[in-house]
């Protein structure tokens, strides 16, 4: 027995995490913070590793469309007939050894080189915007995560005191002081309150797939209790948001780099009319006589100019014509979202405000009171729970508007560019 005890002692002592270690635990922690789940994202989330990919490739083609084409080595032999190999036995048989290189006309190459920048630019653009937006679905579902846990806590201490409330109308009707239709009525409100928990129940399952997601987990992977967001307020103003977005939006900035790409990628096609040129060199071994060398220089022609190189142009021009109106309309595209989310999280803020401030604490005295008045029969159980459910959907709505606020806050960030809470 004292064995067995020393055994299991030991093995326990194994189990045990080390000195100074704590145990494994989930990375996202609990309570569940936004900023854990944030850079968890950035670290896990397959949209953004995707774009960085993308990134990292872009970043590479600059250097290869600068770089010259690939010179050409070949290797030849002349002879007279084919009875044999006669290099040597006469002077006409020769082996020769050259070398040729295409030299495209100066310019050309820092123009492609400009164009795969440009294009890697737009790429990483790209890649922000990406991020941007994913970030956001995450603050949007991480605030209807959080404001759905607010609220179920809500309905389960209404529920309590419901109850209570069901118990006071059943002893009051017990003694003959009351009337049947207030237990009835009591216990219809509260299984509709059993049914509105039912709701938040399922679409917080749903929030929880959804961050999941997000995070690239299993949707059924658990989540731990959302902290709350710290509330705060907008402190910038309409016209300076919108001055902010036009310099950095990611959106923005796309159109921008490829507008630049497309001005480049002109540039070059105006410069194919230039011809590029082709150097050379050669050397012939001949065993009976002496050896002889050749240098040259070749000239490629746009011979063709009228059906390719002016199509180029043709073609380069549209494009520029193209992604300029783009970001003619992408522009007016930022500044109305901008304004919409800015008018939404703002209407969002003065409800709040009006709930927090007047409407919530006055419908609370006004329960209080009616439950006084109950209870010495002044008023009737009716009047004591409609002020009962008037007081629950304003902290209901109260919580929706906390909601909506950090949702338009969240997509406003992404399409300016920056946070815009102070």
């Amino acid at each position: 027995m004292r064995r067995a005890w020393l055994l299991a002692a030991f093995a326990a002592t194994l189990c045990m995490p080390a000195p100074g270690r704590a145990a494994d635990s989930d990375e996202l922690g609990d309570p569940l913070k936004l900023e854990a789940v944030i850079a968890y994202a950035r670290r896990h989330n397959p949209e953004i590793r995707a774009a960085g990919a993308r990134a990292t490739a872009a970043a590479a083609r600059p250097s290869q469309a600068g770089a010259l084409p690939d010179p050409m080595v070949d290797l030849a032999y002349h002879d007279e007939s084919f009875d044999r190999l006669q290099l040597g036995a006469t002077e006409f048989a020769y082996v020769k050894v050259g070398a040729s290189q295409e030299l495209p006309f100066p310019g050309k190459l820092g123009l492609k080189r400009q164009v795969a920048t440009r294009d890697a630019e737009q790429v990483r653009a790209e890649g922000h915007r990406i991020e941007a937006e994913v970030i956001a679905r995450i603050k949007i579902a991480y605030a209807e995560y959080a404001h759905l846990q607010e609220q179920l806590d809500l309905l389960q201490r209404n529920r309590d005191l419901l109850q209570k409330l069901a118990r006071g109308a059943e002893a009051r009707y017990a003694v003959g002081e009351g009337i049947q239709q207030d237990v009835m009525k009591a216990h219809v409100e509260l299984s509709l309150l059993v049914d509105r928990e039912t709701t938040l129940v399922q679409r917080r399952q749903s929030e929880t797939a959804e961050l999941n997601a997000l995070l690239n987990r299993a949707p059924e992977e658990p989540l731990g209790t959302a902290a709350h967001p710290v509330l705060r307020s907008l402190t910038r103003s309409l016209q300076e948001l919108t001055e902010a977005a036009h310099q950095q939006a990611p959106d923005l900035s796309m159109s921008n780099w490829r507008v630049a790409g497309s001005e480049s990628s002109l540039a070059l096609a105006r410069r194919e009319y230039l011809p590029d040129f082709v150097v050379r060199a050669d050397y012939m071994y001949k065993s009976a006589l002496e050896p002889e060398w050749e240098v040259g220089i070749g000239l490629k022609v746009p011979l063709y100019y009228a059906s390719k190189q002016r199509a180029g142009v043709d073609e380069a021009a549209a494009n520029l014509a193209a992604a300029e109106a783009e970001r003619d309309t992408m522009r007016r595209s930022v500044t109305y979202r901008i304004k919409d989310l800015y008018l939404r999280a703002q209407a969002s803020e003065r409800l709040i405000a009006l709930y927090q401030s007047t409407v919530v604490p006055q419908a609370r005295l006004a329960l209080e009171s009616a439950t006084t008045a109950y209870e010495v029969g002044k008023v009737d159980f009716l009047t004591l729970l409609n002020s009962f459910t008037v007081i629950l959907e304003y902290e209901m709505r109260y919580h929706e508007e906390l909601a909506n606020f950090q949702k338009a806050v969240a997509e406003l960030e992404a399409v300016v560019g920056e946070p815009v809470e102070g």
